[in-house]
């Protein structure tokens, strides 16, 4: 497995934990197609873009044409302000692609390096003395890029200018990212891939299941997209577009979705060939 790390120049926090993951590993700047900041080891490239992380739809060419998979680093916004270390897919469940990426299409998911991250970033946070004040959480399946035919799995650090700017925040993302390239193998072997829907942007019951169970989760399709127009075909695609083969269960908050988006879950699994259960 070969792993990719892509963030954009612009962006204070992925800039900055790509530097810090450059220095962690000791990697040499050297030069890589379309990015203007790169760094290799024998196993890893880090590349810097000059355009915005949700605008990334090159990474099948760069920065690494053979890698299988990318990281992408990055700033994470919310209006609360709230102290966040977050791990997600990019895709848009519904017709907004506002912020990059195709309207009703998911990028290919990697349920594994989700989960890796995930837990790396919560071991990390730990080390780093940043659990006390950040949450470390899945967010639901948001913006872009989407065209990618390799997976894409975004790590953020937020969600204020502060936030963006800080070398613990910097170094928790390293760490993270260096851990969970090494603990990949492993979790692909051992844990069960699976697909959300329901719950809020945050999906607690999913993230809890991320950081604690032996299922790894993809795509998670949140309660909002159902009200907003997700279509059948993008949940069937929530469980099948997911490396390095689709999803097996699909985790359905039954109590945030109402019946008859309970049934088109059920119908999309069917169709996939998933099983449905219910958390």
């Amino acid at each position: 497995m070969r792993v990719a790390v892509a963030y954009s120049t612009g962006d204070p926090a992925g800039r900055g934990a790509g530097q810090a993951l450059a220095r962690l590993l000791s990697a040499e700047p050297t030069s890589c197609p379309g990015a203007v900041q790169c760094f290799k080891t024998g196993y890893l490239t880090i590349a810097g873009f000059p355009v915005e992380a949700v605008r990334l739809e090159m990474l099948d060419e760069a920065p690494d044409p053979q890698a299988n998979a990318v990281i992408v680093l990055s700033k994470h916004r919310a209006e609360s302000g709230r102290k966040s270390l977050t791990v997600h897919h990019p895709g848009n469940p519904t017709e907004d692609n506002s912020l990059g990426g195709r309207p009703l299409e998911l990028a290919v998911a990697y349920p594994a390096l989700a989960k890796a991250l995930l837990i790396s970033l919560a071991k990390a946070s730990r080390e780093t003395g940043l659990a006390e004040s950040y949450e470390v959480t899945l967010e639901a399946t948001h913006h872009g890029p989407t065209t990618p035919s390799k997976p894409v799995v975004f790590v953020e650090l937020g969600s204020t200018e502060e936030d963006w700017r800080s070398p613990l925040g910097w170094e928790t993302l390293a760490l993270a990212v260096e851990e969970a390239i090494r603990t990949l193998p492993r979790l692909e072997r051992e844990c069960i891939p699976a697909a959300g829907f329901g719950g809020t942007h945050y999906v607690p019951k999913h993230t809890r299941l991320q950081l604690e169970s032996g299922y790894c989760i993809g795509h998670t399709i949140p309660r909002y997209a159902f009200d907003r127009g997700v279509t059948a075909e993008v949940l069937r695609n929530a469980i099948l577009k997911s490396y390095p083969g689709p999803a097996r269960v699909a985790l359905v908050e039954k109590k945030s979705l109402k019946s008859p988006q309970r049934r088109m879950v059920e119908e999309a699994a069917e169709e996939a060939g998933a099983k449905v259960e219910y958390i």
